[in-house]
């Protein structure tokens, strides 16, 4: 920008030539003049002088305080601040992709998903001439073991990998647990980027969380969104029910199940499995199994192929507040027993229908939710203490957990 400046104009003085007379004829010498009286200024004029010098300081005022406030706008600052002595603002260009990732408060989620996507893979299913499908894994281990979905994979003639590098590979299924929605599948590769396994046990309501899948088959994708619930049960008519799941708000769609979901430090916290929508897409509530279920299965589906789940032979329904007070019963909350399968330990313990269990263990038991987690967090050959009521009495029985059929969903 060309500076323009103002050259000022200088006063102009009046010269006074003085000439000298060089001739030869003598000057006739002259009389004296006569004295004048000295000069004397004029008298002041009455009032006229001070008026005009007041209204010149008035001038002078608001041409300060015009200038004082003027100049401030003009050059981008805030008079007030000029004044307190603060200046202006220095306003700083943002010049790197970092710079503005921090301004924004996005750099966890830019971390995250740079340290996550590399382990993420899209997994495309072929159920013969039954269809296709879509779903999300992500690597466990650096030989080729890979997390996913149980019924993602459930059924499939064809599994095909697709990895964040371009390459893809043919899978197979090495084992598959339907009750916890939980499938491994192993790809033939070697020195792969496996991702880092979290805990799930303390987070808290509000925490980053990170979803990461191929939604809609848009590999690569990245949502995120909060915690919204922790411990959560659900139900999927024709499956167990997923109990003690996570909640987040991160977009969850068609084709992100088996993906992880992740903390703010890029550890996964859960596997993605199911939405609750109205629409068939997202509406806010999505829901994950907590990793630190996950990890007993995962390993034990490595190791086996299969997972041995504890049983104790009973279905039933939760007690709430209202049936108790309506049928007068002696206690609010339970697990009220409804059926007992012939043989199972429930049986050789002495349960019957009409009892309600209200402690397993010594941990209390509120719901049949509750009953069957404490179920599934034990091991086959456990003896287990069970507090319950019939009759309005309270009494006390031991059964020994066995190996839950194949062919039983509670």
């Amino acid at each position: 920008m060309q500076k323009i400046a103002h050259f000022g104009l200088f006063p102009l003085t009046e010269v006074m030539s003085m000439t000298e007379d060089y001739g030869t004829t003598p000057t006739t010498p002259q009389a004296p003049r006569t004295p004048q009286a000295p000069l004397q200024a004029p008298p002041p004029r009455s009032g006229g002088g001070m008026k005009m010098l007041f209204i010149a300081l008035i001038v002078a005022v608001v041409v300060a305080v015009g200038v004082l406030f003027l100049v401030p706008l003009i050059l981008g600052s805030n008079p007030i601040d000029v004044l307190r002595g603060r200046g202006a603002t220095e306003v700083q260009e943002i010049k790197t992709v970092e710079e503005r990732v921090v301004k924004a408060g996005q750099e966890a989620v830019v971390e995250v998903a740079s340290r996550v996507l590399p382990s993420v893979v899209n997994i495309e299913v072929q159920f013969g001439n039954l269809g296709s499908g879509i779903g999300s894994g992500f690597i466990y281990s650096a030989d080729g073991y890979i997390v996913t979905n149980n019924h993602v994979v459930a059924g499939a003639t064809l599994i095909r990998v697709s990895l964040r590098d371009g390459s893809s590979f043919e899978a197979t299924a090495v084992g598959l647990d339907p009750e916890t929605d939980i499938a491994i599948i192993k790809i033939g590769a070697s020195d792969l980027p496996a991702a880092t396994l979290g805990t799930s046990s303390d987070l808290v309501q509000g925490e980053l969380a990170v979803a990461m899948g191929s939604p809609e088959g848009f590999e690569g994708s990245v949502t995120s969104g909060v915690i919204s619930a922790l411990n959560r049960n659900i139900y999927i008519g024709g499956s167990p029910p997923l109990l003690d799941v996570i909640q987040t708000d991160a977009a969850i769609n068609p084709g992100n199940s088996g993906g992880p979901l992740c903390n703010s430090v890029g550890e996964v916290v859960g596997i993605n499995t199911a939405i609750y929508s109205q629409s068939g897409g997202y509406d806010g509530l999505g829901f994950a199994i907590a990793i630190d279920n996950a990890k007993p299965i995962i390993e034990q589906l490595i190791e086996t192929g299969s997972v041995v789940h504890p049983w104790l032979g009973i279905s039933g329904s939760t007690l709430d507040p209202d049936t108790a007070r309506s049928y007068d019963l002696p206690v609010e909350s339970g697990a009220i027993v409804n059926r007992v399968v012939a043989g199972a330990p429930a049986e050789k313990a002495g349960l019957e229908r009409g009892d309600i269990i209200v402690a397993m263990g010594g941990t209390p038991i509120d719901s049949m939710d509750r009953l069957v987690l404490e179920i599934r967090n034990r091991d086959v050959g456990d003896t287990v203490s069970i507090s319950y009521f019939r009759d309005g009495e309270k009494r006390e029985t031991t059964a020994v957990l066995e190996e839950k059929p194949a062919t039983v969903i509670e």
